[in-house]
């Protein structure tokens, strides 16, 4: 019965016609394309696009150049140095190099980032195509930029 079974299967293309029925059945159903440069998804809630220092209400950075995310980064990819800051004799960073060709993403600078709100943290920006190797080393202006700023960064443009 088995033999008989496997050449009725055989002669009547039974498994092309299941796989034809697949490619009809998404041929026909619902399209969700979107139209990628116009029209963009919004990202995840725990999307780690690139890593971004962020300032206060005021205009400050909230980084105060403790070097946690540094000791936390298990690459090596960051390089910060930090003055005092003679009128509130709070650190602030004068220096702060980050590599993204090196990066993993993994997140242990933000989590080790002690200040409140972070002043490390992953932003939506998930564009980040350069043919051009340096522009993967961020510095310390670098790490403020945000949306259109930043694609003219990553694209060989001006920083602004």
């Amino acid at each position: 019965m088995n033999k008989v079974s496997r050449f009725l299967k055989t002669f009547f293309l039974v498994d092309i016609l299941r796989g034809l029925a697949v490619t009809m059945r998404f041929y026909f159903g619902r399209k969700i394309t979107i139209q990628y440069p116009e029209e963009v998804q919004p990202s995840p809630e725990r999307f780690k696009g690139i890593l971004r220092l962020y300032k206060d209400e005021n205009g400050k950075p909230l980084c105060i150049a403790c070097k946690a995310c540094r000791r936390a980064c298990g690459t090596n990819c960051f390089d910060i140095e930090g003055v005092r800051d003679p009128g509130t004799r709070t650190m602030r960073p004068v220096k702060y190099d980050w590599k993204l060709d090196r990066c993993t993403f993994c997140g242990l600078c933000v989590e080790a980032c002690p200040t409140t709100p972070k002043s490390i943290r992953f932003s939506e920006e998930f564009r980040m195509a350069t043919a051009d190797k340096s522009r993967l080393h961020f510095h310390l202006e670098d790490m403020y930029l945000k949306g259109k700023d930043l694609q003219k960064f990553f694209q060989g443009g001006s920083k602004t």
